[in-house]
């Protein structure tokens, strides 16, 4: 058998080759190399000393064994180095040539099977696995191989009869029995695999009996029954008092308890097991998921502390403990892990996306347009960094930035709603109402069943004073999306606003109200609703709780004004109009606004007493 462990010996004999003119030349070419003809005399051989030694024997010539035995073991070794290079084709190569020069070496054929079944040449591997039994029949790490790739064709009978070759020719051997007990799980046979796995918990020589009651434990798990159940659990303790601090016994015996619908039991397991022992990534990964599905993201991060010290996706799991920051609003670490995770990933584009908006949070708006900038047009993320982009640049005071941003991204990505939407927002904002309103029919166009492009084309015609078109457009954006809580406020204050329709506006508002309850300018719809209803005590509730959820609106604090007006509180009413008055920007407004204060102060002058009856001039 071929001497794996030697070093080599001697280095590859070179066999030196002469090139020549195909011609005969004469003595006057001195530049070029002169030919002889071999029938004459050889004259072009290598030294001598480099040819391959050859021995004579029984008057048969053969190759010296050193040199033989020297060849081996060079190309062996070359395999060995492409092997661990994890280059499996020229490995491949290697340990065919070591055959040429020792044919009889199982071990070769065993390599050649491993190195085949890198590249998923199953077959291949097969054959040199079966060539390996047939060179030695006593050797087991050949009958394991192959029984090996017989079980993963499902090649059982075949599989079965190697690993039972193995147990006569070694019968304390302890692979072939776990590996016997994985065939009989495999084909639903349970109380045969259990008995294999039992054996090497009595076999002194097994030094991992934990694992042998953790396989007993997923056999009986894999049957599903009350009483296999109590098995199973029964062995993964066994594992456990075994091997205390066995992950895998764990989480098995932990899905066993969340498959009772016993959870809670499950995660008290996962927290104690952390506890007790050096804290595993793999049941560390399981109770995060369970903490953030929870929404405890305190306990959660701690767990993906554990994951990130050992995991295949780093990455993936910085990104979960950026998210979580985020959502804790912990801006300055989560910005640092972004930071960090962007370092080692330039490439990834929804990181970038993330930490852009991290930095527009944290107000630091030109850094994140910055980043925000770089995402790539193929990105899933690029509709939303346009608008974005163009929502800082706007709010930096910069719209002829915006509207260049936007109508850039615009003309790459004309598959992104979005873009459509905020491009009309930065024309209405620039006045341009009649571009607004074509940029938003050609987004229509292209999306008819956006409800929100729908939304911002019915505010659009509101602008230029198309009521009907209003209503319209509103009624089709709830066709689309009943519960869109823009276009139920939207429709119900457009109805308020002409007097018509009050109780069915008054209806959608309340259905807007119970999406948000907190939104100010729902609140303020419904009051004003009530208001134009005569329900002015009902109406000061709501327009009250308008004006404290959106204090610096101006026409929410001249409708409160109005209300108290109505129940007859004057110099509330005055207070409120005076902070409408300072809030509006609008000059013309401001003044309308002011004559209300001056009308009640002249009534005032002339009665010490204000009718409740008196109109608001609205």
């Amino acid at each position: 058998m071929f001497p794996f462990t030697r070093t080599v010996l001697l280095a590859t004999p070179v066999l030196m080759t002469l090139t020549a003119c195909a011609t005969f030349t004469s003595s006057n070419d001195t530049d070029k190399a002169p030919y002889y003809e071999a029938s004459f005399d050889d004259k072009n051989r290598a030294p001598a000393s480099l040819t391959p030694p050859v021995t004579v024997q029984d008057e048969k010539a053969t190759l010296d064994p050193l040199y033989m035995r020297t060849q081996a073991d060079y190309y062996f070794s070359m395999a060995e180095a492409y092997s661990l290079e994890g280059n499996p084709a020229k490995a491949i190569e290697s340990f065919k040539m070591v055959l040429v020069y020792d044919q009889n070496s199982p071990m070769v054929n065993m390599r050649l099977a491993a190195e085949y079944l890198k590249q998923g040449l199953v077959a291949e591997s097969l054959s040199q696995a079966e060539e390996a039994v047939k060179k030695d029949a006593k050797n087991v790490d050949a009958h394991l191989l192959l029984g090996g790739l017989y079980s993963s064709m499902k090649l059982y009978p075949k599989a079965m009869a190697e690993y039972n070759t193995v147990m006569k020719l070694q019968p304390s051997n302890t692979e072939a029995p776990l590996y016997i007990g994985a065939l009989y799980s495999e084909q639903k046979q349970a109380d045969k695999a259990v008995k294999y796995f039992e054996t090497l918990t009595k076999n002194s020589e097994y030094q991992s009996p934990h694992l042998a009651y953790y396989y007993i434990g997923r056999v009986r798990l894999d049957e599903n029954t009350p009483a296999s159940n109590k098995l199973a659990e029964k062995a993964f303790k066994k594992s456990l008092e075994l091997k205390a601090d066995f992950a895998d016994a764990v989480l098995s015996l932990g899905m066993m308890y969340t498959k009772e619908k016993q959870e809670e039991k499950a995660l008290a397991l996962y927290r104690t097991f952390q506890k007790e022992n050096t804290p595993s990534p793999k049941v560390a990964e399981v109770l995060a998921q369970s903490y953030i599905e929870k929404g405890d993201y305190e306990n959660a991060y701690k767990q993906l502390e554990v994951v990130e010290t050992d995991s295949d996706e780093p990455l993936n799991v910085k990104m979960k403990m950026a998210l979580i920051l985020i959502e804790q609003k912990n801006y300055a670490l989560a910005t640092q892990k972004l930071e960090e995770i962007l370092a080692d990933a330039p490439e990834s584009d929804k990181i970038r996306f993330y930490l852009a908006a991290v930095y527009e949070e944290t107000r630091q708006q030109e850094k994140a347009l910055r980043e925000f900038k770089k995402i790539p047009v193929t990105s899933t993320y690029y509709g939303e960094s346009v608008v974005h982009a163009a929502y800082i640049e706007k709010n930096l005071g910069r719209l002829k930035d915006a509207l260049e941003t936007i109508s850039a991204g615009l003309k790459e990505r004309k598959d992104q709603p979005q873009i459509y939407a905020m491009y009309a927002s930065l024309l209405d904002e620039k006045g341009d109402f009649k571009a607004a309103i074509g940029i938003l029919e050609q987004g229509l166009e292209k999306f008819p069943s956006n409800a929100q492009i729908r939304f911002y084309y019915g505010t659009l015609q509101d602008r230029v004073g198309n009521k009907e078109k209003v209503v319209a457009e509103m009624k089709k954006v709830l066709e689309i999306e009943p519960d869109h809580v823009q276009g139920l406020n939207y429709l119900a204050f457009t109805w308020a606003e002409l007097g018509i329709n009050l109780p069915d506006a008054e209806k959608l508002a309340r259905r807007a109200l119970e999406l948000d309850p907190k939104d100010g300018y729902i609140l303020d719809t419904l009051g004003w609703i009530l208001y134009k209803q005569s329900k002015y005590s009902e109406s000061v509730k709501f327009l009250e709780a308008a004006h404290k959820y959106q204090s610096n609106v101006s026409v929410i604090a001249e409708h409160l004004g109005d209300a108290y007006y109505k129940q007859s509180m004057v110099d509330k009413a005055k207070k409120m109009y005076r902070k409408a008055a300072d809030l509006e920007s609008d000059k013309k407004k401001a003044q309308e606004i002011h004559n209300k204060i001056t009308a009640i102060e002249k009534q005032e002058v002339n009665s010490p007493r204000v009718p409740a009856s008196v109109s608001s001039g609205r």
